[in-house]
C-alpha cells in the first residue's frame, strides 16, 4: 500500500488521517500533518431527507434520453423557413427573437446544424410548430464499423484460435 501524500510504500499499519478535508492513506512520516482520525470500517453517515412531493413524481428525462426517443421531422428546415416567411419575419428578425445568431438560423434552415434541444424549443414555441416527433425503433442503416479515417486496429488481421490451430 502508498502513501497517499508521499507516495512512499506504507510498512507496517497505515494511518488513516483527514487532511484538509480529504479522507487519506498515509504513512507515519505524513500522519503528523494532522491528528484527527477517520475509520475506513465505519460508513460515512448519511443525512437524513424529507421526502417531498417532488420525490414522489417521476424523474424527468435529461436531454439525452430525450433526444435518444426522439428525432426532428421530415424537412424541418423548410418547415422552419415557410413559417417563417409566412408570418412576415426576415432570417435577422427570426434570429433577433430568438436571441440567436442569423448563421445559427440559416443553417439550421438549411438542415446544416445539429441543434439542441433548447434551439429546437425556442423555434417551435415563436413559430408555433412542431419539429420534434417520436423516433422509430429500428429505422436506419446499422453501422458495423466506425465512420472515419482508417486507425491501426482497422489494418490488424486478429488470428482466430482455429487459424493459429492450422498454423501451428
Amino acid at each position: 500500500m502508498r502513501c497517499e501524500v508521499c507516495g512512499r510504500e506504507i510498512f507496517g499499519q497505515p494511518y488513516y488521517r483527514v487532511i484538509e478535508g480529504g479522507r487519506m492513506t498515509v504513512c507515519g512520516g505524513c500522519a503528523q500533518f494532522s491528528n484527527q482520525e477517520w475509520d475506513p470500517r465505519k460508513p460515512k453517515a448519511q443525512p437524513m431527507r424529507r421526502r417531498s412531493a417532488a420525490s414522489t413524481r417521476p424523474r424527468r428525462r435529461s436531454d439525452i434520453e430525450v433526444a435518444e426517443a426522439t428525432e426532428l421531422v421530415e424537412n424541418y428546415g423548410e418547415l422552419i423557413r415557410k413559417t417563417r416567411q409566412r408570418k412576415g419575419m426576415t432570417v435577422e428578425d427570426f434570429a433577433k427573437k430568438l436571441s440567436e445568431k442569423e448563421s445559427v438560423i440559416k443553417n439550421f434552415e438549411k438542415e446544416q446544424l445539429n441543434p439542441t434541444m433548447t434551439l429546437i424549443r425556442k423555434v417551435q414555441r415563436e413559430l408555433g410548430i412542431t419539429l420534434i416527433e417520436e423516433a422509430e425503433v429500428g429505422t436506419g442503416a446499422v453501422l458495423t464499423r466506425p465512420m472515419g479515417p482508417r486507425t491501426l486496429g482497422d489494418m490488424l488481421k486478429l488470428k482466430t484460435k482455429e487459424e493459429d490451430e492450422e498454423e501451428g
